[in-house]
């Protein structure tokens, strides 16, 4: 299990990295070659020069414009090959994320995001995974920052600002900035999807709790359970621990052992309780389910039980 404490933050200056990423404009150095060709060859038709000599300027234009064809050709696979290269950056930036190895995640969005970045998808990426990294190390105030640059700026779709204000929305209420958090809210809830939403709902029952709301809290899990499940996955874990938290709020100790059960059978306690300090009061109060031993589920055929505990 991942300690509870909170891990030190690799990230100094975030605003910094903002605006070193952003792509700057090409010098068009073949452009500047190709209208040097052209006064050569205009030169040579106008002048009055003898015929060797204008057939010199001539090959001497043709050898100019198949250097520029070549460094065409040559400047074109470089930069190819350096999109590749961001492109597979930024693939393995998700991959860290999803492993959970944040330290390694963090040093490589810092790398790519130090210098300026060739496409406004990928540069939109890793500011995207910035946030979420730093939600992580707990920086929920840069990280909602980042996010509204994001949205500002409108680098992304329709899809993805959606969950982008979604996590901004949890960001500040992390953050305590209750009032930020209620008009966040409110902004989410004039879209069409919102009433079907699952994380509109996850987040709406996040404020109850925090605000100390604990029967609107229930009342909205119960109402919105369904949509939870079918789209929040393993998330659906946070939405067992705050339920949890409202009815032990109202001091219903039976149903909170349920939804604590619930919740600690998808995710591990350490973790939700790094989530939501609101969880942590349920620490050593109700009993926590039994997890599969992840060790022996892995270990190889024959070896069952060999292994230590994880």
């Amino acid at each position: 299990m991942e300690s509870v404490s909170p891990m030190p933050s690799p990230f100094g200056d975030v605003e910094s990295l903002l605006e070193r990423s952003r792509p700057r404009p090409r010098v068009a150095w073949l452009w500047y070659g190709a209208g040097l060709v052209l006064l050569m060859f205009l030169g040579g038709v106008t002048s009055g020069q003898s015929d060797g000599a204008r057939a010199m300027l001539q090959g001497l234009t043709s050898l100019v414009v198949v250097g520029l064809f070549c460094a065409m050709v040559i400047s074109g696979g470089v930069t190819l090959k350096r999109v590749r290269t961001e492109q597979h950056r930024v693939v393995a930036i998700d991959e860290l994320i999803q492993l959970r190895r944040w330290p390694e995640a963090a040093a490589l969005v810092m790398a790519m995001l130090s210098r300026p970045m060739l496409t406004p998808q990928a540069r939109a990426a890793g500011l995207i995974y910035l946030a979420r990294l730093l939600s992580r190390y707990d920086r929920f105030g840069d990280a909602a920052t980042m996010i509204e640059r994001v949205l500002g700026e409108q680098m992304v779709d329709a899809e993805t600002a959606w969950g982008l204000r979604v996590d901004r929305a949890f960001a500040v209420l992390h953050d305590d900035r209750l009032w930020d958090a209620d008009r966040a809210i409110n902004e989410l809830r004039r879209q069409p999807w919102a009433r079907e939403s699952g994380a509109m709902a996850l987040v709406e029952l996040y404020r109850d709790v925090k605000t100390g709301h604990p029967q609107d809290a229930i009342e909205r899990f119960n109402e919105k359970l369904p949509a939870m499940r079918a789209q929040l996955g393993i998330r659906l874990a946070d939405a067992y621990a705050l339920v949890a938290r409202a009815y032990d709020l109202l001091e219903n100790t039976g149903a909170a052992a349920i939804a604590y059960r619930q919740a600690t059978l998808l995710v591990g306690e350490s973790e939700l309780q790094r989530r939501y300090g609101e969880f942590k009061a349920l620490a050593g109060r109700y009993a926590a389910a039994d997890r599969p031993d992840r060790t022996a589920l892995t270990a190889p055929r024959g070896t069952e039980g060999s292994g230590s505990p994880s």
